[in-house]
C-alpha cells in the first residue's frame, strides 16, 4: 500500500512539472507565433500601399517588416528575403538606389542558397534588379538579368505564362530605350503571339501592343508591315470601343505620322483632322 501511495506523489510530482513545462513552453513560443503575424500583417501592408502608389508610408512599412523580420526569423530565411525585396522595390521607386541594391542582392543570396539559382523567387529578384538597372539607362547590366530571369520563368513556369511575356516586353523595352528597333522587335513579336494565343487575336488588351510594334516596323523601315499593323490594331480598338474613343486617337495620331513620313501627307492630315475632332468631344 505505501508503494502505491509512493508511486502516486511521484506521478503527480512528474505530472506538475510536465504541466509547467507545457506553459512555458507556450509562452516561449506565443511571442514568436505573434512577431510571425506581425510581419505578415507589415509585409502586407507595405504591398498594399506600393499597389496604392503611396510609396513613403509604404517605405515606412517595408523598413519596419524587414526589422520584424530579421528579428522573428533565423539568418537565411526566405521570409527576410520577402522584405527585403519588397523594400527593394520601394526605395526603388523613389530613386533610392544605393538602398535598393544592396537589398536585391541579399534577397538573391537567400533565395538561391534556400531554393536553388533556378528557382521563381530568384527570377523575380533578378527582375526588379534589372528593372532597377533599366531606370538608371544601365543597359549593359539590366540585359542580361532580364535574360536570366526569361530562361528561368520558361523552365518553370513554360513558354506561355504571364511573367514570360512580362519578361519578353522588357528586353524589348531595353532595345527600343537604346533605339535598336531590328533587336527589340523578335522580343514584341514573340510576346505579341503568346498573348493572342492567350488572350485571343482580338483582344483590346492587346491593341496597344501592336501599335507599338507597328511603329517599331515604321522606323526599321518595314513600311508594309507597319501600316498592316496599325490597321489591325484600329481594327481592334473600334470594335471594342466605337470610333469616337480616345484610344482610338491615339492610334491614328501614329498612324498620321507614319502616313506623313512615307510621304502620304494627304492620308496623314485626315487622320490628324479625325484625331483632334475625337480629343475635342470628350473636352466638351
Amino acid at each position: 500500500m505505501i508503494t502505491i501511495i509512493n508511486s502516486m506523489k511521484r506521478f503527480c510530482l512528474c505530472g506538475t512539472k510536465v504541466f509547467f513545462v507545457l506553459v512555458l513552453f507556450g509562452a516561449c513560443a506565443l511571442p514568436a507565433y505573434t512577431q510571425e503575424n506581425l510581419w505578415k500583417e507589415l509585409n502586407d501592408k507595405a504591398t498594399s500601399l506600393l499597389q496604392k502608389k503611396r510609396y513613403a508610408d509604404g517605405i515606412k512599412a517595408g523598413e519596419e517588416a524587414l526589422k520584424v523580420a530579421k528579428n522573428t526569423f533565423p539568418p537565411g530565411n526566405t521570409c527576410i528575403a520577402d522584405s527585403m525585396n519588397l523594400l527593394g522595390i520601394l526605395y526603388r521607386t523613389y530613386g533610392r538606389y544605393d538602398e535598393a541594391g544592396p537589398l536585391f542582392h541579399q534577397a538573391l543570396t537567400i533565395y538561391k542558397e534556400s531554393s536553388g539559382p533556378n528557382h521563381p523567387n530568384v527570377a523575380n529578384v533578378l527582375h526588379e534588379l534589372a528593372e532597377m538597372y533599366l531606370l538608371q539607362d544601365k543597359y549593359a547590366e539590366a540585359e542580361p538579368l532580364y535574360k536570366q530571369s526569361l530562361v528561368i520563368y520558361e523552365n518553370a513556369f513554360g513558354p506561355d505564362h504571364s511573367s514570360v511575356v512580362d519578361a519578353l516586353n522588357r528586353l524589348g523595352d531595353l532595345y527600343q530605350d537604346q533605339k535598336k528597333y531590328a533587336e527589340a522587335i523578335p522580343f514584341y513579336k514573340r510576346a505579341l503571339a503568346i498573348e493572342e494565343k492567350t488572350l485571343g487575336a482580338d483582344n483590346p488588351d492587346l491593341a496597344s501592343s501592336i501599335n507599338n510594334l507597328a511603329t517599331l516596323y515604321y522606323y526599321e523601315g518595314d513600311n508594309t508591315m507597319a501600316e498592316s499593323l496599325y490597321k489591325k490594331a484600329l481594327e481592334i480598338y473600334e470594335k471594342e470601343y466605337g470610333k469616337d474613343h480616345p484610344l482610338i486617337a491615339t492610334i491614328l495620331e501614329k498612324m498620321a505620322e507614319f502616313y506623313e513620313g512615307t510621304g502620304r501627307k494627304n492620308k496623314a492630315k485626315q487622320l490628324t483632322q479625325r484625331a483632334k475632332k475625337i480629343y475635342s468631344n470628350y473636352q466638351k
